[in-house]
Protein backbone atom coordinates (compact mmCIF):
# COMPACT_ATOMS: atom_id res chain seq x y z
CA UNK A 1 0.00 0.00 0.00
CA UNK A 2 2.78 2.27 -0.41
CA UNK A 3 1.15 4.68 -3.07
CA UNK A 4 -2.16 5.07 -1.54
CA UNK A 5 -0.93 5.47 1.90
CA UNK A 6 2.33 7.58 1.43
CA UNK A 7 0.50 10.77 2.29
CA UNK A 8 -0.73 8.95 5.07
CA UNK A 9 2.49 7.52 6.27
CA UNK A 10 3.85 11.17 6.28
CA UNK A 11 0.99 12.61 8.67
CA UNK A 12 1.47 9.70 10.95
CA UNK A 13 5.16 9.67 10.78
CA UNK A 14 6.17 12.96 11.02
CA UNK A 15 4.63 13.36 14.51
CA UNK A 16 6.57 10.31 15.63
CA UNK A 17 9.45 11.58 14.12
CA UNK A 18 9.36 15.12 15.36
CA UNK A 19 9.00 13.85 18.72
CA UNK A 20 12.08 11.69 18.43
CA UNK A 21 13.97 15.21 16.83
CA UNK A 22 12.95 16.82 20.19
CA UNK A 23 13.64 14.05 22.61
CA UNK A 24 17.48 14.20 22.46
CA UNK A 25 19.02 13.07 25.92
CA UNK A 26 20.50 14.99 28.07
CA UNK A 27 23.61 14.36 29.87
CA UNK A 28 23.57 14.76 33.34
CA UNK A 29 25.76 14.04 36.67
CA UNK A 30 25.24 11.05 37.79
CA UNK A 31 23.60 11.04 41.20
CA UNK A 32 25.80 8.93 44.16
CA UNK A 33 22.94 6.37 44.83
CA UNK A 34 22.19 2.67 44.86
CA UNK A 35 21.04 1.56 41.49
CA UNK A 36 17.90 -0.88 41.65
CA UNK A 37 16.62 -2.55 39.43
CA UNK A 38 14.10 -1.67 36.36
CA UNK A 39 10.97 -3.35 36.21
CA UNK A 40 10.72 -5.48 33.13
CA UNK A 41 8.45 -3.84 30.73
CA UNK A 42 4.40 -4.72 30.68
CA UNK A 43 4.01 -7.93 28.18
CA UNK A 44 1.33 -6.90 25.43
CA UNK A 45 1.18 -10.16 24.52
CA UNK A 46 -1.70 -10.41 27.28
CA UNK A 47 -3.88 -8.12 25.91
CA UNK A 48 -6.04 -10.02 23.53
CA UNK A 49 -6.44 -9.53 19.43
CA UNK A 50 -9.94 -8.63 19.87
CA UNK A 51 -9.47 -6.46 22.85
CA UNK A 52 -10.31 -2.58 22.36
CA UNK A 53 -6.64 -0.50 22.47
CA UNK A 54 -8.62 2.92 20.68
CA UNK A 55 -11.39 3.97 21.43
CA UNK A 56 -12.97 7.17 19.47
CA UNK A 57 -16.67 8.50 20.79
CA UNK A 58 -18.31 10.59 18.46
CA UNK A 59 -16.89 9.05 15.09
CA UNK A 60 -18.96 6.57 13.39
CA UNK A 61 -21.23 5.26 10.79
CA UNK A 62 -24.10 7.33 11.45
CA UNK A 63 -26.19 5.45 9.58
CA UNK A 64 -26.19 2.39 11.30
CA UNK A 65 -25.65 3.81 15.02
CA UNK A 66 -27.18 5.89 17.38
CA UNK A 67 -26.01 9.17 18.71
CA UNK A 68 -25.37 8.26 22.27
CA UNK A 69 -23.68 4.65 20.97
CA UNK A 70 -21.53 6.63 18.37
CA UNK A 71 -18.12 5.73 18.40
CA UNK A 72 -15.03 3.91 16.70
CA UNK A 73 -13.23 0.77 18.41
CA UNK A 74 -9.80 -0.82 17.23
CA UNK A 75 -8.74 -3.52 18.82
CA UNK A 76 -5.03 -4.72 19.31
CA UNK A 77 -5.47 -6.85 15.95
CA UNK A 78 -6.84 -4.21 13.78
CA UNK A 79 -4.28 -1.60 15.03
CA UNK A 80 -0.97 -4.15 14.61
CA UNK A 81 -2.12 -4.60 11.30
CA UNK A 82 -1.97 -0.38 10.58
CA UNK A 83 1.67 -0.73 12.02
CA UNK A 84 2.72 -3.28 9.95
CA UNK A 85 1.75 -2.01 6.66
CA UNK A 86 3.23 1.57 7.25
CA UNK A 87 6.32 0.60 9.05
CA UNK A 88 6.44 -2.83 10.27
CA UNK A 89 9.06 -3.52 13.76
CA UNK A 90 7.70 -0.04 15.07
CA UNK A 91 9.49 0.46 18.47
CA UNK A 92 7.00 0.11 20.91
CA UNK A 93 8.41 3.48 22.64
CA UNK A 94 6.65 5.13 19.04
CA UNK A 95 3.36 3.20 18.98
CA UNK A 96 1.30 5.66 21.31
CA UNK A 97 2.23 8.81 19.73
CA UNK A 98 1.80 7.07 16.30
CA UNK A 99 -1.85 6.18 17.96
CA UNK A 100 -2.49 9.14 18.37
CA UNK A 101 -1.64 10.79 15.22
CA UNK A 102 -3.81 8.04 13.77
CA UNK A 103 -6.55 8.96 15.98
CA UNK A 104 -5.78 12.52 14.05
CA UNK A 105 -6.42 11.22 11.02
CA UNK A 106 -9.55 9.31 11.07
CA UNK A 107 -11.02 12.52 12.65
CA UNK A 108 -9.82 15.05 9.74
CA UNK A 109 -10.57 11.85 7.81
CA UNK A 110 -14.44 12.03 9.16
CA UNK A 111 -14.54 15.79 8.71
CA UNK A 112 -13.61 15.64 5.21
CA UNK A 113 -16.87 13.24 4.66
CA UNK A 114 -19.09 15.21 6.57
CA UNK A 115 -18.06 17.75 4.18
CA UNK A 116 -18.83 15.41 1.12
CA UNK A 117 -15.40 15.44 0.07
CA UNK A 118 -15.62 12.09 -0.59
CA UNK A 119 -17.84 12.38 -3.43
CA UNK A 120 -17.67 13.69 -6.75
CA UNK A 121 -15.55 13.57 -9.83
CA UNK A 122 -11.77 15.10 -8.12
CA UNK A 123 -12.38 12.30 -5.40
CA UNK A 124 -13.16 9.14 -7.83
CA UNK A 125 -10.56 10.58 -10.34
CA UNK A 126 -7.80 10.69 -7.28
CA UNK A 127 -8.65 7.36 -6.46
CA UNK A 128 -8.58 5.66 -9.14
CA UNK A 129 -4.66 7.11 -9.85
CA UNK A 130 -3.37 6.05 -5.84
CA UNK A 131 -5.07 2.65 -7.47
CA UNK A 132 -2.98 2.79 -9.98
CA UNK A 133 0.14 3.45 -7.94
CA UNK A 134 -0.79 1.22 -5.76
CA UNK A 135 -1.50 -1.65 -7.97
CA UNK A 136 1.75 -0.77 -9.87
CA UNK A 137 3.82 -0.72 -6.70
CA UNK A 138 2.37 -4.20 -6.07
CA UNK A 139 3.37 -5.65 -9.32
CA UNK A 140 6.84 -4.54 -8.97
CA UNK A 141 7.21 -5.65 -5.78
CA UNK A 142 5.93 -8.92 -6.90
CA UNK A 143 8.89 -9.05 -9.93
CA UNK A 144 11.36 -8.20 -6.77
CA UNK A 145 10.41 -11.33 -5.56
CA UNK A 146 9.73 -13.76 -8.07
CA UNK A 147 13.71 -12.72 -9.14
CA UNK A 148 14.55 -13.55 -5.46
CA UNK A 149 13.40 -17.16 -5.78
CA UNK A 150 16.51 -18.76 -7.39
CA UNK A 151 16.24 -22.14 -7.76
CA UNK A 152 20.09 -24.36 -7.70
CA UNK A 153 19.99 -25.22 -11.45
CA UNK A 154 19.72 -21.77 -12.27
CA UNK A 155 22.81 -21.05 -9.93
CA UNK A 156 24.86 -23.58 -11.32
CA UNK A 157 23.49 -22.31 -14.90
CA UNK A 158 24.84 -19.02 -14.52
CA UNK A 159 27.81 -20.29 -13.03
CA UNK A 160 28.78 -22.30 -16.23
CA UNK A 161 27.70 -19.71 -18.52
CA UNK A 162 29.50 -16.37 -16.80
CA UNK A 163 32.64 -18.71 -15.40
CA UNK A 164 34.91 -16.51 -16.96
CA UNK A 165 33.67 -13.60 -14.61
CA UNK A 166 34.25 -15.09 -11.66
CA UNK A 167 38.04 -15.92 -12.29
CA UNK A 168 40.94 -14.68 -10.81
CA UNK A 169 44.34 -13.58 -12.57
CA UNK A 170 47.69 -13.26 -10.64
CA UNK A 171 50.40 -10.78 -11.73
CA UNK A 172 53.39 -9.07 -11.72
CA UNK A 173 52.82 -4.84 -12.68
CA UNK A 174 54.60 -2.31 -13.35
CA UNK A 175 53.29 1.75 -12.54
CA UNK A 176 54.83 4.37 -14.45
CA UNK A 177 54.00 7.51 -12.95
CA UNK A 178 52.41 10.19 -15.62
CA UNK A 179 54.64 13.23 -14.78
CA UNK A 180 57.92 13.56 -13.98
CA UNK A 181 58.43 14.78 -10.37
CA UNK A 182 58.19 18.59 -9.68
CA UNK A 183 60.08 20.58 -7.54
CA UNK A 184 57.40 23.23 -6.54
CA UNK A 185 60.19 25.29 -4.71
CA UNK A 186 61.71 26.07 -8.24
CA UNK A 187 58.11 26.91 -9.88
CA UNK A 188 57.12 30.02 -11.05
CA UNK A 189 53.32 31.36 -10.18
CA UNK A 190 51.46 31.11 -13.13
CA UNK A 191 53.76 30.35 -15.56
CA UNK A 192 52.55 30.69 -18.91
CA UNK A 193 54.63 27.52 -19.92
CA UNK A 194 53.46 25.14 -17.39
CA UNK A 195 50.63 23.28 -19.38
CA UNK A 196 53.30 22.64 -22.22
CA UNK A 197 55.59 21.34 -19.84
CA UNK A 198 53.04 19.00 -18.46
CA UNK A 199 52.06 17.44 -21.77
CA UNK A 200 56.31 17.34 -22.53
CA UNK A 201 56.88 15.38 -19.26
CA UNK A 202 53.62 13.25 -20.10
CA UNK A 203 55.06 12.10 -23.34
CA UNK A 204 58.01 11.69 -22.26
CA UNK A 205 56.91 9.36 -19.41
CA UNK A 206 54.79 7.48 -21.81
CA UNK A 207 57.87 6.52 -24.32
CA UNK A 208 59.82 5.31 -21.08
CA UNK A 209 56.47 3.24 -20.25
CA UNK A 210 57.27 1.93 -23.88
CA UNK A 211 60.69 1.20 -23.54
CA UNK A 212 60.38 -0.77 -20.19
CA UNK A 213 57.32 -3.01 -21.78
CA UNK A 214 59.80 -3.99 -24.42
CA UNK A 215 62.23 -4.94 -21.41
CA UNK A 216 59.48 -6.70 -19.33
CA UNK A 217 58.51 -8.69 -22.64
CA UNK A 218 62.34 -9.70 -23.25
CA UNK A 219 62.11 -10.91 -19.37
CA UNK A 220 63.72 -8.16 -17.44
CA UNK A 221 63.03 -8.43 -13.85
CA UNK A 222 59.83 -6.46 -13.13
CA UNK A 223 60.68 -5.77 -9.46
CA UNK A 224 64.36 -3.81 -11.17
CA UNK A 225 61.95 -2.18 -14.23
CA UNK A 226 59.54 -0.82 -11.61
CA UNK A 227 62.77 0.64 -9.48
CA UNK A 228 63.60 2.48 -13.07
CA UNK A 229 60.34 4.07 -13.61
CA UNK A 230 60.29 5.68 -10.36
CA UNK A 231 64.06 7.16 -10.79
CA UNK A 232 63.18 8.33 -13.71
CA UNK A 233 59.89 9.97 -13.03
CA UNK A 234 62.04 12.02 -9.80
CA UNK A 235 60.31 9.87 -7.36
CA UNK A 236 62.09 9.01 -4.30
CA UNK A 237 60.42 5.52 -3.78
CA UNK A 238 61.45 2.17 -3.04
CA UNK A 239 60.23 -0.81 -5.48
CA UNK A 240 59.50 -3.56 -3.26
CA UNK A 241 57.12 -6.65 -4.76
CA UNK A 242 55.38 -6.10 -7.95
CA UNK A 243 53.62 -9.20 -7.49
CA UNK A 244 49.90 -9.09 -6.89
CA UNK A 245 47.60 -12.51 -6.22
CA UNK A 246 43.92 -13.47 -7.12
CA UNK A 247 42.46 -10.51 -8.14
CA UNK A 248 38.64 -10.24 -9.89
CA UNK A 249 38.12 -8.73 -13.01
CA UNK A 250 35.82 -6.05 -11.38
CA UNK A 251 38.49 -4.89 -9.21
CA UNK A 252 40.81 -3.77 -12.52
CA UNK A 253 39.74 -0.45 -14.34
CA UNK A 254 37.86 -1.16 -17.40
CA UNK A 255 40.65 -0.91 -19.83
CA UNK A 256 42.83 -3.30 -17.78
CA UNK A 257 40.50 -5.93 -17.73
CA UNK A 258 41.98 -7.01 -21.25
CA UNK A 259 44.50 -8.67 -19.20
CA UNK A 260 42.24 -11.71 -18.81
CA UNK A 261 42.42 -12.04 -22.44
CA UNK A 262 46.08 -12.88 -22.39
CA UNK A 263 47.98 -16.16 -21.79
CA UNK A 264 50.08 -17.36 -18.64
CA UNK A 265 53.13 -15.59 -19.25
CA UNK A 266 52.35 -13.06 -21.79
CA UNK A 267 53.08 -9.32 -21.26
CA UNK A 268 50.77 -6.56 -21.64
CA UNK A 269 50.49 -3.38 -23.53
CA UNK A 270 50.91 -0.34 -22.10
CA UNK A 271 47.42 0.91 -20.07
CA UNK A 272 46.63 4.48 -19.98
CA UNK A 273 45.50 4.98 -16.94
CA UNK A 274 43.54 7.91 -14.95
CA UNK A 275 46.62 7.04 -12.14
CA UNK A 276 49.49 6.15 -14.52
CA UNK A 277 50.84 3.83 -17.10
CA UNK A 278 50.42 -0.12 -16.36
CA UNK A 279 52.37 -2.96 -17.51
CA UNK A 280 51.40 -6.43 -16.79
CA UNK A 281 52.72 -9.95 -17.08
CA UNK A 282 49.79 -12.91 -16.56
CA UNK A 283 51.55 -15.00 -13.87
CA UNK A 284 48.49 -17.67 -13.82
CA UNK A 285 44.67 -17.74 -13.87
CA UNK A 286 42.03 -19.23 -10.94
CA UNK A 287 38.82 -20.90 -11.09
CA UNK A 288 36.64 -19.99 -7.98
CA UNK A 289 34.75 -23.07 -6.83
CA UNK A 290 31.15 -22.61 -7.27
CA UNK A 291 30.68 -23.14 -3.27
CA UNK A 292 33.01 -20.60 -2.33
CA UNK A 293 30.84 -17.87 -4.14
CA UNK A 294 27.80 -19.01 -4.01
CA UNK A 295 25.74 -16.14 -2.35
CA UNK A 296 27.28 -14.22 -4.75
CA UNK A 297 26.36 -16.21 -7.81
CA UNK A 298 22.68 -16.25 -6.44
CA UNK A 299 22.68 -12.11 -6.23
CA UNK A 300 23.85 -11.70 -10.00
CA UNK A 301 20.99 -14.26 -11.56
CA UNK A 302 18.67 -12.25 -9.06
CA UNK A 303 19.93 -9.03 -10.71
CA UNK A 304 19.29 -11.05 -13.79
CA UNK A 305 16.04 -11.67 -13.76
CA UNK A 306 14.68 -8.27 -12.71
CA UNK A 307 16.86 -7.10 -15.39
CA UNK A 308 15.12 -9.49 -17.92
CA UNK A 309 11.93 -8.74 -16.29
CA UNK A 310 12.12 -5.21 -16.26
CA UNK A 311 13.24 -4.94 -19.91
CA UNK A 312 10.38 -7.16 -21.09
CA UNK A 313 7.84 -4.85 -19.28
CA UNK A 314 9.37 -1.57 -21.21
CA UNK A 315 9.57 -3.50 -24.50
CA UNK A 316 5.59 -4.50 -24.34
CA UNK A 317 5.63 -1.01 -23.42
CA UNK A 318 6.83 0.74 -26.37
CA UNK A 319 5.83 -1.76 -28.84
CA UNK A 320 1.86 -1.81 -27.88
CA UNK A 321 1.55 2.21 -27.45
CA UNK A 322 0.96 4.46 -30.08
CA UNK A 323 0.85 8.32 -28.99
CA UNK A 324 -0.72 11.04 -31.04
CA UNK A 325 2.55 12.91 -32.39
CA UNK A 326 0.61 16.00 -32.99
CA UNK A 327 -0.98 16.52 -29.30
CA UNK A 328 2.32 15.96 -27.87
CA UNK A 329 4.83 17.59 -30.31
CA UNK A 330 6.34 20.49 -28.15
CA UNK A 331 5.50 23.93 -29.25
CA UNK A 332 8.26 25.75 -31.05
CA UNK A 333 10.22 28.25 -28.64
CA UNK A 334 8.63 31.99 -28.68
CA UNK A 335 10.36 34.31 -30.83
CA UNK A 336 11.05 38.15 -30.70
CA UNK A 337 10.39 38.48 -34.79
CA UNK A 338 7.76 40.21 -36.40
CA UNK A 339 5.88 37.91 -38.15
CA UNK A 340 6.96 37.48 -42.00
CA UNK A 341 10.48 38.65 -40.72
CA UNK A 342 13.61 36.45 -42.04
CA UNK A 343 16.14 35.15 -40.35
CA UNK A 344 19.43 37.57 -40.36
CA UNK A 345 22.17 35.15 -41.13
CA UNK A 346 24.90 35.49 -38.14
CA UNK A 347 27.63 36.49 -40.24
CA UNK A 348 26.06 38.88 -43.11
CA UNK A 349 28.35 39.30 -45.71
CA UNK A 350 29.97 43.07 -46.06
CA UNK A 351 27.82 45.79 -47.98
CA UNK A 352 28.65 44.87 -52.06
CA UNK A 353 29.87 40.90 -51.47
CA UNK A 354 27.81 37.66 -51.96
Amino acid sequence: MKAFLSGLVCLLLAGVANAQANSQPVLRPRPDTQVQELQPAEDNSKVPPNAPVITINGVCDKSTQNAADCKTVITRAEFERVINTLQPNMPKAQQKQFASRYVSVLLLAEKAKALGLDHGPEFDERMYLQRLQLLASLGGAQLQKDAANVSDSEIDSYYREHSADFKTISYDRIYVPKQKQVDTASQKPNDPDAQKKREASEAEMKQEAGKLRTRAAAGEDFAKLQQEAYDFAGMKLQATNTHVDKVRKNALPASDGAIFQLKKGDVSEVFNDPQGYMIYKVDDFQDQPLADIREEVSRAVQSQKLKQASESLQKTAASDTTYDDAYFTVPAAPTLRNPGETTTPANPAPPGKK
